[in-house]
């Protein structure tokens, strides 16, 4: 017969003890047969004493050799316990599932009263609670709430504690008392060599990289001992087998999210296909009813000849041209209205607008429109104040659109209210009607582009299905929301929220250790970096206490995304950030990385920028930028201008936190205030002026952080025109005084900029940008290189762009008349070696694009910076 399946043959120690019991009976069965004679009856009862002495010896060596194959049993069955709890566990794909068998099955296999573990996400430094066992809610609430750094528990793993590949911590050990207290079970009185209550014993998780990604901790063994090596190199069993059942498990979570995300694409794109269908036909009806009608009447009057017809048929005929022409140039305009929004967001020429005016203006368009379908239409101005910073064109089309759809579907007999209500913060604008109605499982689709409720409704009342789609789009221009209620055939209702003030949604949170600035600083500071970066959406997050980064201020965010996002140290771009105090730079789509809390959905581009923000004391919190007007990745000195303007930011923030001088914190509003103002104004008249003067800087071979100094001052230099604008403005000569008057503006714009400076190298490139190359500038009559680099840079920028735009005393130039004039003031006005590189970079720049220029580090995360 073959071997039994799983028998290994009697161990050493099971064949010693055989071989001790036999050698007993051997020398027992000796000392009868020489125990005849006169020995036998000499000494009975000395060897009666040896054979009874012989017995027990036997009895105690069956007696270990039994309890010892007791023993050997027990363990192979609790190995072959234990391997079949593992090949459960590595079965598992949950991976809270997993972790809490894993804690259970020791907990029951090993006798732990406790077990207890944690582990951290990739990309994180902090260890979370993910299981447990033998732990009332309580405490698991309370090992929950409270996180390990990586570093923290790895400075615990000293070689003195090791054992084998796990760490023991004596409860005697100074180290003991100074872990964090977590849960310390009642264990009750303990002598010294038994397990006390406040022993460790760790078993890290190792990943095949060699990081560590957790830890099993175990309490209250059921011996009361300390474990030995063999119950550790079983834990340790037990670790390496979880490792691996975590890494398939993340594996197996991403797999299935990447799964869900390719299936909802899927869906996405036959909806798409669909909807690309739907709108090729209903396009194609809507192009080939009005031409049919028109090519009928034309034919009719080519055919019967123009002086046969009265003059009432040519009215009628030619009315029916002017309405089938009309309907298609309102198919064309929506159609190029919606390809303009995708190809380019149209950032707002907000001013302020009586929307009160804008909507009577566009129910007297509509009033025909309404008459002829007897459909009463109403205007209600139930808000004092209409008012509201907008574009007028954009809500002029945004009313016409909903208005039109309203009457449109809404049968004769019907009425439509628009409504204006609102409040102090924003404006609320409510089109109501008692029409046909959507239905419910229409609602989420209705702002999709080409979307149709019903088929049958196109061919009765027509439209593209973009009129719904374009509004959204003007709406999220304007930093407002619109939603749809609707009752199936009793109407619906369209309401817009738009905010009074374009400007950045403020949450400051009470309680906060740092010492917060006024709102009034925080919204101009970010407002001051979506002017100056051309960007949509920019964030200013402060790091909590616990080192967990919150949104303080934000541009371009919804309020929920504002007031829930929350971002660990270490996870994602900002948290990174925040660690290593170093700025990143993404530039393309397929370089994004993970960016957990931080509402990236709400973005529409692929590129963005993050960048510390500290001050003397240390790290403040991590600024954000992302959403390029212009529509170009970011480059590294883009980068650098957000590093500038974080240290201004951190500046004024420090200044506008110190309660003992309250006249700063007005000082630092007011110097943002006029260079949000500046901004404004620049960025209709300069709009170039940054990426030129930092194309040149480049093409000096500045270093970075200089590039990023002259970027800013590119922005603010003249921020001191505004005092004295209505002198620059003159048409005719200036007289003597008025010069005098308007070459202060340096002087004014330095001090202007004062509070937000540290080092006051801004302040000398403001003063200095008039100076000459000869001496004979304004206002220090500086020579040569005594002027600063900036500020001669800037002097060249300034002419140029005053040469190409042109001032109200003189005419526009060509780029090539204006660089020919520059040539002849080289050695003069300029900077030769400036003016050369000017010459150098213009046929490469290009201004229409923002002047893209390539990046001088490649790399995503930039090296400047702590």
């Amino acid at each position: 017969m073959g071997r039994r399946a799983g028998n290994t043959g009697p161990s050493p120690m099971e064949l010693k003890l055989k071989s001790d019991l036999d050698r007993t009976r051997r020398e027992l069965s000796q000392l009868k047969k020489a125990g005849g004679g006169q020995t036998q009856r000499e000494e009975p009862a000395q060897l009666r004493g040896q054979v009874t002495e012989l017995e027990e010896t036997r009895g105690r060596l069956s007696k270990l050799y039994f309890d010892q194959l007791e023993e050997n049993r027990r363990r192979a069955s609790k190995l072959h316990e234990i391997l079949r709890a593992i090949s459960q566990i590595n079965a598992d794909l949950d991976l809270d599932t997993l972790l809490s068998r894993v804690a259970a099955t020791i907990q029951t296999s090993l006798d732990f009263g406790v077990v207890f573990i944690r582990i951290r996400e990739p990309g994180s430094d902090r260890l979370q609670a993910a299981a447990f066992a033998g732990l009332a809610a309580s405490a698991c609430a309370a090992l929950e709430a409270e996180d390990v750094k990586l570093e923290d528990f790895e400075s615990w793993l000293s070689e003195e504690f090791r054992v084998s590949r796990s760490f023991f911590i004596h409860h005697a050990h100074p180290l003991s008392r100074r872990l964090p207290k977590g849960y310390v079970p009642e264990l009750g009185p303990r002598e010294a060599w038994e397990w006390h209550a406040e022993d460790v014993l760790l078993v890290p998780l190792v990943n095949g990289g060699g990081e560590r990604i957790g830890y099993i901790s175990v309490d209250d063994p059921a011996d009361r001992l300390v474990p030995s090596h063999e119950v550790i190199e079983l834990l340790e069993i037990f670790a390496s087998h979880a490792v691996v059942a975590i890494e398939n498990a993340r594996l197996y979570r991403q797999l299935a999210s990447r799964t869900a995300e390719l299936e909802d694409l899927s869906v996405r794109m036959k909806e798409m296909n669909e909807l690309k269908s739907n709108f090729v036909s209903t396009v194609s009806h809507e192009l080939r009813t009005p031409l049919t009608a028109i090519r009928a009447y034309v034919d009719t009057i080519l055919a019967a000849g123009i002086e046969r017809l009265s003059s009432e048929q040519v009215r009628q005929f030619l009315g029916v041209l002017d309405e089938e022409s009309l309907r298609l140039s309102r198919l064309i305009e929506s159609v190029l209205d919606l390809s303009h929004y995708d190809s380019r967001p149209a950032r707002p020429q907000r001013q302020t607008v009586d929307l009160r005016e804008v909507v009577e203006e566009t129910a007297s368009l509509l009033a025909r429109m309404a008459e002829a379908g007897r459909v009463d239409l109403k205007v209600v101005g139930e808000a004092a104040d209409t008012h509201v910073d907008a574009d007028r064109d954009q809500m002029r089309q945004l009313v016409l659109h909903l208005g039109g759809n309203a009457i449109k579907f809404t049968p004769a007999g019907g009425r439509v209210v628009v409504r204006l209500t609102g409040d102090e913060r924003s404006l609320a604008l409510t089109v109501e009607d008692t029409g046909i109605g959507i239905p419910e499982e229409a609602l989420e689709k209705i702002f999709d582009r080409f979307y149709q409720v019903d088929s049958s409704l196109v061919r009765r009342f027509g439209g593209t299905g973009l009129g719904l789609a374009i509004c959204k789009s003007i709406v999220e221009g304007h930093g407002g929301r619109i939603r749809a209620t609707s009752s199936a055939e009793q109407g619906s209702c369209f309401t817009v929220t738009v905010p009074r003030r374009a400007g950045p949604v403020i949450v400051v949170r009470p309680g906060s250790v740092q010492p917060l600035p006024s709102e009034d600083v925080l919204r101009l500071a970010v407002e001051m970096v979506s002017e100056v970066m051309n960007a949509g959406v920019v964030s200013l997050m402060l790091q909590e206490p616990n080192g967990d980064l919150v949104i303080q201020a934000a541009i371009g965010l919804e309020d929920w995304v504002v007031r829930d996002a929350r971002v660990r140290p270490g996870s994602g771009v900002a948290g990174w950030v925040a660690q290593h105090r170093r700025p990143v730079c993404v530039a393309r789509r397929e370089n994004e990385l993970e960016s957990a809390g931080s509402g990236r959905s709400s973005y529409r581009t692929g590129t963005y920028l993050s960048v510390p923000l500290e001050n003397e004391n240390g790290l403040l919190g991590v600024l954000n930028v992302t959403d390029p007007h212009s529509q170009r990745p970011f480059q590294a000195e883009d980068c650098n201008l957000l590093l500038e303007l974080a240290e201004r930011i951190a500046h004024a923030w420090q200044r506008a936190s110190l309660e003992t001088n309250r006249s700063e914190v007005g000082d630092t509003a007011d110097a943002l205030r006029r260079v949000l103002e500046h901004l404004r104004v620049r960025r209709q008249t300069a709009p170039d002026r940054v990426s030129l003067a930092q194309t040149i800087a480049a093409e000096m071979g500045l270093e970075a952080a200089e590039i990023g100094l002259i970027g800013y001052a590119a922005t603010v230099h003249d921020v001191g025109m505004a005092v004295v604008s209505p002198i620059t403005e003159k048409r005719e000569a200036l007289t003597d005084a008025e010069r005098r008057e308007m070459q202060r503006h340096v002087e004014i714009g330095a001090e202007i900029l004062r509070p937000l400076e540290i080092m006051g190298s801004l302040h000398d490139v403001v003063l200095s940008h008039h100076e000459w190359w000869d001496g004979s500038g304004y206002p220090r009559g500086l020579k040569g290189k005594d002027i600063p680099m900036g500020a001669r840079l800037l002097a060249v920028v300034d002419a140029f762009e005053s040469m190409t735009q042109g001032r109200a005393h003189r005419l526009p130039q060509s780029p090539e008349a204006a660089l020919l004039e520059i040539m002849e003031l080289r050695g003069k006005q300029f900077d030769p070696e400036l003016v050369d590189a000017l010459a150098r970079v213009l046929p490469r720049w290009d201004a229409e694009a923002g002047g893209a220029i390539p990046a001088t580090q490649p790399q995503s995360t930039l090296e400047r910076g702590r």
